[in-house]
């Protein structure tokens, strides 16, 4: 077994499974560990169906490992800059553009599931923001210190 991964953080993606999403539910198991990041090959166990440790993550399908993508987009954050973070990181702006759209879709993904039918009134929202831009004025006057 994959020492690295923890089954029970892991469910079934097929939505024709009885067991479709049931997380911990002891269905799944390790099949295989592949490729040059070994990365594990699950399976679930009530209906057969295969897919990688890395499926419905930004990082699913690519070669890189988690932590270079990681670290890339990091620097990328604090730098802001393609052509900085591809000097620094060695990856080719492409690549990084790829990774950044990646990890948007997927961040756009989370906020459309979270933030669904949250029935707010003006008021909240506006109290929402005031304490978005109270944030952000004390950490750019920590940044400036």
């Amino acid at each position: 077994m994959h020492s690295d991964i923890k089954i029970t953080d892991y469910w079934c993606w097929n939505r024709e499974c009885p067991d479709f999403g049931k997380k911990d539910y002891g269905n799944i198991r390790v099949k295989e560990i592949r490729g040059k990041e070994q990365r594990a090959l699950l399976q679930c166990r009530t209906c057969l169906h295969c897919f990688s440790e890395t499926h419905g993550t930004p990082f699913f399908g690519l070669r890189t490992s988690l932590d270079e993508v990681a670290r890339t987009l990091s620097i990328l954050s604090e730098r802001g800059s393609i052509r900085a973070t591809s000097r620094i990181t060695g990856h080719k702006q492409d690549t990084i553009i790829h990774w950044v759209r990646l990890a948007g879709k997927h961040a756009k993904e989370v906020n459309d599931y979270f933030l669904q039918d949250l029935h707010m009134d003006q008021v909240q929202v506006d109290e929402i923001w005031s304490y978005i831009k109270k944030r952000r004025k004390t950490s750019n006057q920590v940044k400036n210190k």
